[in-house]
């Protein structure tokens, strides 16, 4: 598919993307208005070009929707792990700032550490991929991020926890409404889950940048390993092998991006007239 066709398909696409985020229900409660979030928007799009990130404006929009409809009574701040140059914290810290919540950053600001075996590659086999990964790839160093989330962001939402995750992770409590797991290699993503699922509220999710990785989303699924580490069922996850449908491609529409929720309230769900199947 061109670029040109790709730009067309997009643009026509966006209403149905964006709908939830620009539902006049998302963001009532903090008193968010329909300007508001396209004025955000348009920062979040712009920041793209302004700071060199590895996700999608379109990715921090979904993510910033799931914020914006955690009720105000919830505590929590938001986590992000793995900040490369600050890209998608600088747009995150602008809803953060909007809805007075903290988003705690996680990151070495080294890159990523040593890969074990089974992250020295990874498969992709719905971009017919493999993705390798060596010792302080994806490196942005703190000043850079800090630098990038004040020039184009809200730095005063912003804490920065800096050290690989087996050594910051243990030492947090907050609870917490969303994590942006954007963190490359199974064992960082076995470290965040093991320390933040705990700690993350009812009906909020997780999201990963690594959806279509078969490595990363496996994990999602795997119920041995949520039962001896966590203690519960396997959730799943949304988006898994081609991510959310947010860009038009070869075949449909994919991204990175895919999310889990803990314990959904299934109650609250529609029951479908025509299957029985639960419906939302």
């Amino acid at each position: 598919m061109s670029k040109l066709w790709k730009k067309l398909v997009l643009a026509l696409s966006l209403p149905i993307i964006l709908a939830e985020y620009f539902n006049a229900e998302t963001g009532r409660e903090y008193g968010i208005t329909f300007f508001t979030k396209l004025k955000v928007a348009r920062t979040m799009a712009r920041n793209r070009k302004r700071i060199t990130t590895a996700s999608h404006f379109l990715e921090h929009l979904i993510m910033a929707t799931r914020i914006l409809k955690v009720p105000r009574a919830v505590e929590g701040c938001v986590v992000e792990c793995g900040s490369f140059k600050g890209g998608s914290a600088a747009n995150l810290s602008l809803v953060c700032a909007l809805c007075n919540r903290e988003l705690q950053i996680f990151d070495s600001f080294a890159g990523l550490p040593e890969p074990a075996d089974i992250d020295k590659e990874h498969l992709l086999v719905g971009a017919q991929e493999v993705h390798t990964y060596e010792k302080g790839a994806w490196r942005g160093t703190l000043p850079e991020v800090q630098n990038n989330i004040s020039k184009h962001g809200q730095i005063s939402a912003c804490k920065f926890n800096v050290g690989y995750f087996d050594q910051t992770l243990p030492g947090f409590s907050r609870r917490c409404i969303l994590a942006f797991l954007d963190v490359d290699l199974t064992g960082s993503l076995e470290t965040c889950l093991r320390h933040l699922w705990p700690l993350l509220q009812d009906g909020c999710c997780v999201f990963t940048h690594e959806a279509p990785h078969r490595e990363i989303s496996g994990l999602f699924f795997e119920r041995e390993w949520w039962r001896v580490n966590l203690n519960c069922e396997a959730p799943g996850l949304i988006g898994a092998g081609n991510g959310l449908g947010l860009h038009p491609s070869s075949g449909g529409f994919r991204s990175d991006l895919g999310y889990t929720v803990k314990n959904p309230a299934v109650v609250q769900f529609e029951v479908s007239p025509q299957t029985g199947e639960l419906s939302r």
